[in-house]
């Protein structure tokens, strides 16, 4: 009887533990590449200045303070395909 209890909760273990990695290979899916994260922010930098004004919405509309903005900015610039990403994407 202690056989059974013992591989029916190895059998929970196992299977709990195959659902968290499905659960964290989903959200790896999900989350958007580094060069779609360059091309976003060029987009959102084009935004911005084409209406300086509202820089704060747009921004926030981004997802963003202009603080995170700039932190991504930082990043862009330490990495060469996201910096060629942003590159492309941003206006003249």
């Amino acid at each position: 009887m202690r056989v059974l209890y013992l591989g029916l909760a190895a059998l929970l273990a196992v299977s709990a533990c195959a659902k968290n990695d499905k659960t964290a290979d989903t959200a790896a899916q999900l989350a958007p590449s580094p060069v779609d994260l360059a091309r976003s922010a060029a987009l959102t930098a084009n935004a911005v200045a084409a209406n300086p004004a509202a820089a704060d919405s747009i921004l926030k509309a981004a997802g963003h303070t202009q603080e995170s903005f700039q932190r991504q900015m930082y990043e862009i610039a330490a990495d060469s395909e996201m910096s060629a990403a942003y590159a492309s994407a941003k206006n003249p």
